[in-house]
């Protein structure tokens, strides 16, 4: 017992809408916001949005105390709770500081991000609108306690849904703060909302099979529609849902939704990994994931991914449970995975971000924070990976986006595959990168990765500040008929990786254009 309140008083893996997709000036790959834990509504943990394949750090912002909130993402800010009771707004793609408000207790939850304004719930026992631009207070919404606030809020069409320990779940206006309906669903419930459906998704603390153990509720009315108890199923074990939400998705591709969540066995044993029908609640699945999960499971491909507090993640055949795979790390796998990219990113009690194949389980690539550990969980948006740390502070990883002109003072930037020449390429300085700190030797050009024959610094568009040319011999630089984009990459002095993109007409050697 003393064990599992250790666990309530230290974990936090929560979530909170609405998904933006955007592609942002100078992205090389796909861009999408992250608006919300775990990414969606359904809290799936899938972007398509593109992923770095290394450990480069962007960034790094040192709050004022611990992190076990998890990240939102939209419009390239990023917004997070902190345990010194403040939300931080950064910018997600230089880590500076936009602007922090303050609450009477620790921040859990995990924000939403919605009709421009940021929503998450303060152990105060308020939930709170504020401006997403300027962080102005909007409104607050009182009675949201109880032992455990941890839950993180969803919106969907004009409402805010969260869970209050003290066993309610709220319905409230997105605009007002005004309570819709509330329902008593016992059980403490603090998990992530989880919206599919017409139906609104919590798990419960069901420490004594007095209250259910996860419950669907009429997204309209609040209205039980139907409740899961473990115990019926598995009689003696009490099955509880510690802070983490269920994954509502059509996993196995049937065309039928189903609800993937991990669970604390208590008073028995049991296996933790849980997959339901979602029109009715009963049972589909079980898997014994040989330790408590609090980590709510990823579905992608086919697969559920999900933490163990055995250290491992492991990847389930989303139809029947089976093991696919799994990575064993060195601590308790606490935190929600993210998929994107062909990867798994993921948090470890043994202060270690890790990036997985997804086919696999491989390890593509890892960092380690020092003594701190991972408690949070990593969102994905435009290229990067972004993390809060038990250390107060919040990392970067990914490719920095820097803007780029082929043939500078030409457009269209038309280019002979017939020509024997070179291609001028700029990287272009401005208030988020320095050219003149690139290391040209790391520099490539095009399919083929030419190398620059040549480079110098110069101030090719006229704002006061140098840029860098490259000069690419065409030839070297492997583009095609088909192309309608080419991309630069390259490292500064200093390590920092960096990509951009600029358009191509080309023209084929017969000298028509396309």
């Amino acid at each position: 017992m003393r064990r599992f309140i250790l666990v309530l008083l230290t974990l936090a893996i929560l979530g909170s809408l609405v998904i933006v997709a955007t592609l942002s000036s100078g992205a090389v790959g796909p861009c999408e916001d992250w608006p919300m834990f775990h990414h969606d509504l359904a809290l799936s943990g899938y972007t398509t949005s593109d992923a770095p394949d290394g450990n480069t750090t962007l960034w790094i912002y040192a709050t004022g105390s611990n992190i076990t909130s998890s990240p939102a993402i939209v419009g390239g800010k990023l917004y997070i709770g902190c345990m010194d009771g403040k939300l931080y707004a950064l910018n997600a793609n230089t880590g500076a500081l936009l602007w922090t408000f303050g609450t009477n207790g620790p921040i859990y939850s995990s924000p939403a991000v919605a009709y421009d304004k940021v929503y998450f719930l303060s152990t105060d026992g308020n939930i709170y609108a504020v401006d997403a631009n300027t962080g102005a207070f909007v409104w607050s919404t009182g009675g949201m306690g109880g032992p455990w606030s941890w839950s993180s809020p969803v919106v969907h069409d004009s409402r805010v849904f969260i869970g209050a320990s003290n066993g309610w779940i709220h319905c409230l206006d997105a605009a007002t703060g005004a309570i819709i309906w509330s329902t008593l669903v016992g059980g403490s419930p603090n998990s992530p909302i989880t919206v599919a459906n017409g139906k609104v998704f919590s798990g419960t603390h069901n420490m004594d099979n007095s209250s259910p153990t996860l419950v669907a509720l009429d997204e309209l009315t609040g209205a039980i529609i139907w409740t899961y108890n473990h115990t019926a199923w598995h009689q003696p074990t009490i099955g509880m849902v510690n802070s983490n939400g269920a994954a509502v998705v059509d996993g196995d591709g049937d065309g039928d939704l189903e609800v993937y969540f991990g669970i604390v066995t208590w008073q028995g044993v049991g296996n933790e990994a849980i997959a339901l029908d979602e029109a009715t609640g009963n049972e589909i699945w079980t898997q014994n994931l040989n330790g408590w999960s609090t980590s709510t499971p990823a579905v992608h491909d086919g697969k559920v991914f999900i933490g163990s507090d055995d250290g491992k993640l492991y990847a389930l055949d989303a139809a029947t449970g089976a093991y696919v795979w799994n990575y064993q790390t060195g601590g308790p796998v606490w935190a929600a995975p993210a998929v994107a990219d062909g990867k798994v990113f993921v948090g470890s009690l043994d202060h270690t971000l890790y990036a997985l194949d997804e086919a696999n389980g491989t390890l593509v690539w890892s960092y380690y924070t020092g003594a701190s550990r991972m408690m949070g969980s990593p969102a994905v948006s435009c290229g990067k990976v972004f993390i809060g740390n038990e250390n107060g502070k919040v990392y970067a990883f990914g490719t920095t986006e820097v803007q780029i002109d082929i043939k500078p003072g030409s457009y269209p930037n038309s280019i002979n595959l017939g020509s024997q020449g070179v291609i001028p390429v700029a990287i272009l300085t401005d208030v988020n990168f320095d050219a003149t700190k690139v290391d040209p030797t790391t520099v490539r050009f095009g399919p083929a990765q030419a190398k620059p024959a040549k480079y110098a610094l110069e101030d090719v568009d006229r704002d006061g500040d140098k840029d860098m040319v490259l000069h690419f011999k065409t030839q070297d630089t492997g583009l095609s008929a088909d192309d309608t984009q080419a991309t630069l990459t390259g490292k500064t002095r200093d390590g920092q990786t960096f990509a951009g993109s600029d358009s191509v007409r080309i023209v084929p050697p017969n000298g028509k254009g396309k």
